[in-house]
């Protein structure tokens, strides 16, 4: 079973003081959730759009006066099924690299940029207040080693807000993520090693699949089929360090095994951004890096 590829098209209009005043997301995807072993037959009737596609693609920017996500299916010629968290990494990696590319072009620091497009009641401060943990705890805007590069990312999945920055490296031609710092929010803290340890499993597969990972089909035969021809991130393409800031604002326990994944590829993207100039709109990382 695959995960299946998906498409994105973002567009938006900034005002001109630098604040989004209308903010779309198009995504194509194949089955995720509908056709898997998982879903019985009648809820793809019943709940219409596959919520496996479309999970992560919703815009949490709520002050955004003109916002929709629209998810568009595509039937594709082979099996696909879940993955960890769904379509939440790739929906994630558009929006929040799109949002970069707004901030860039609102000439304002991308933290702030998105902080000023949320709404601070209700359930959307929370997310405001893993944004700013993952600034303070990062360091972020202040002076790093020579050649290292911040790149920040959020999402919200499972009503568990998620920030992450991203310290990494360019060495000779190898990318180097040194470092990961990732505040949560899952309401009730009920076992906080186990938080940990899902955020630090999370992000390590995120990592994996946002640079490395890509599975082809050629004369309907799978190409990658032992590993080798699978590339996967190496233990030399782990962080050194894993900071994980886990905050309680919420009266009941919520997700924490899939939340963690969301941010990291955008997050990856836009320090190389910060570090290249260029701009990556494409997973894996590392096989894009060399056609731009």
């Amino acid at each position: 079973m695959f995960r299946p590829p998906t498409h994105h098209v973002m567009r938006a209009k900034l005002s001109s003081d630098g604040f989004i005043e209308a903010l779309e997301h198009n995504v194509s995807s194949g089955a995720v959730a509908f056709g898997s072993p998982f879903i019985p037959s009648f809820a793809e009737p019943v709940l219409g759009a596959d919520f496996g596609a479309w999970r992560g693609g919703l815009i949490n920017y709520d002050k955004i006066p003109n916002y929709r996500a629209v998810s568009w299916k595509v039937e594709l010629p082979f099996a696909t099924s879940w993955w960890r968290g769904l379509g939440l990494l790739a929906n994630s990696f558009a929006i929040e690299s799109f949002m970069d590319e707004l901030a860039f072009a609102a000439k304002k620091d991308s933290i702030g940029f998105r902080i000023s497009q949320i709404k601070n009641e209700g359930e959307s401060s929370r997310l405001i207040k893993v944004i700013e943990a993952a600034r303070d705890k990062s360091g972020w805007g202040k002076a790093l080693p020579e050649g290292h590069f911040h790149g920040f990312a959020c999402s919200t999945d499972a009503q568990t807000p998620v920030a992450e920055v991203v310290e990494l490296s360019i060495e000779d031609g190898e990318v180097k993520v040194h470092k990961v710092t990732c505040a949560i929010d899952p309401g009730i803290a009920i076992n906080p090693d186990g938080i940990r340890a899902q955020c630090e499993g999370a992000i390590i597969m995120g990592i994996s699949a946002a640079m490395f990972e890509k599975m082809t089909i050629k004369d309907s035969v799978v190409e990658q089929t032992i590993y080798g021809p699978y590339k996967m991130a190496l233990m030399k393409h782990a962080p050194k360090e894993i900071d994980v800031i886990i905050l309680e604002n919420s009266d009941k326990p919520t997700g924490v095994g899939e939340p963690p994944i969301g941010p990291i590829g955008a997050a990856i993207a836009n320090a190389l951004f910060a570090a290249t100039g260029k701009r990556l709109r494409n997973m894996p990382l590392m096989e894009e890096m060399g056609r731009v």
